[in-house]
């Protein structure tokens, strides 16, 4: 009998409680492993952390100027999303000595404050990838690199070169040739940091997410083929990646008040 049929605003509505039920769920789930892993970082005495240092801009390559573009908002789509597991894995590199990891878990030993800038397999290329970084404690930054970055012990992402890299720092700045704030910062423990990668637009973009919300500072024209890092530099420091999903359709909007900077230009504030 179609008079007995939902109606489309019937179906929606329960669409909709499913989603929020689904996202309390998630949300509550997320919070128990902060506490595990709190409890597990808490067996270890912590020793004295200095402010953190904010890294300095300099250009390596000839300035070309970049003013920011507004974007209009796309129209609204439904995602659908395939989670990858365990399939991020930690580039060679000397700074895994000072790193302890455990799953997808990784803590700064207590040995020195060296600064690790992880990198991670596999290379991005293809498709519409999301990546979710847990900070669970003094995680300094999350960005990409160049495919052709590789990073030592105790080096900074901008080590080789502002220009083959976007980093997200704490503070909430992003890190280019040049530096522009306006991002949320996710300094406070327990944060979850966001990273949203279409290589299939044109141009090729970089958004960015903290605890679900999406950022107004995005990047496009990014290469063709980048590598995600995390930074962490102090003892005791802690990060997990939370996510790894290949999506279908792109949950970023870039709706009013979104900014687009571009990458391979100086950025003016």
């Amino acid at each position: 009998d179609a008079n007995k049929r939902p109606t489309t605003k019937q179906i929606m509505e329960q669409d909709t409680i499913k989603l929020y039920l689904r996202m309390q769920e998630e949300k509550e789930q997320q919070q128990n492993e902060i506490a595990q892993l709190k409890q597990q970082l808490a067996k270890q005495q912590p020793q004295p952390i200095a402010s953190k240092p904010k890294q300095q801009s300099i250009s390596t390559k000839p300035k070309v100027t970049s003013e920011p573009k507004i974007i209009i908002q796309a129209p609204v789509t439904q995602a659908t999303v395939t989670q990858v597991r365990n399939v991020l894995s930690p580039v060679e590199s000397r700074c895994l000595q000072d790193v302890e990891v455990c799953g997808d878990t990784y803590k700064h030993t207590e040995e020195n404050d060296y600064f690790c800038t992880l990198l991670y397999n596999p290379l991005m290329n293809k498709g519409i990838v999301k990546i979710e970084v847990l900070n669970v404690k003094d995680l300094g930054g999350v960005g990409i690199a160049d495919e052709s970055v590789r990073y030592g012990r105790d080096e900074w992402p901008n080590i080789r070169g502002y220009d083959k890299i976007v980093d997200y720092c704490y503070n909430g700045d992003i890190l280019h040739i040049g530096d522009y704030g306006g991002n949320s910062d996710f300094d406070d423990d327990g944060c979850r940091i966001g990273m949203e990668l279409n290589m299939e637009s044109n141009p090729r973009s970089l958004t960015f997410f903290n605890d679900d919300e999406e950022q107004p500072i995005f990047i496009i024209n990014i290469p063709k083929a980048v590598r995600i890092f995390c930074l962490i530099g102090y003892k005791g420091a802690s990060f997990k990646i939370n996510k790894f999903e290949f999506l279908s359709t792109p949950t970023a909007r870039h709706g009013e008040g979104s900014r687009a900077w571009e990458y391979g230009k100086e950025w003016n504030k």
